[in-house]
């Protein structure tokens, strides 16, 4: 069962840098999918220019936390780059992700990016 998980886990961060990769836009843009469709609210990010930040747990199926050093707007996008919840948060404050479907997930703050995988 483990390696079943692993698998997929590496086949969803497979997916998301394949999508990142290849949408190259700015957040929030529209970005066409192969098969005709638009997905507002996006994320890609250009591999030259990531500064990361720290997310803990790195799997968890409740709670998150994020390294800000003030109040700080926190994006979360599930594999697909898609926005999924925002929320502001303090520091030692943690994001609640119950309501989020089991995967791998982006964290994103100003021009820092982080990620997750929700179990």
């Amino acid at each position: 069962m483990k390696k079943i998980k692993t698998l997929f886990a590496t086949l969803g961060i497979v997916l998301a840098c394949s999508f990142a990769a290849n949408a190259q836009t700015a957040e929030g843009e529209t970005v066409a999918l192969a098969d005709g469709a638009a997905v507002e609210g996006t994320f890609a990010i250009e591999a030259t220019n990531v500064q990361k930040i720290n997310v803990w747990p790195q799997v968890s199926s409740i709670k998150v936390m994020v390294d800000v050093e003030n109040a700080d707007t926190v994006q979360i996008y599930n594999a697909v780059g898609r926005l999924v919840k925002t929320q502001k948060v303090s520091k030692g404050q943690g994001i609640n992700i119950e309501t989020l479907i089991p995967g791998l997930y982006t964290v994103k703050v100003g021009d820092k990016v982080g990620s997750f995988t929700k179990k």
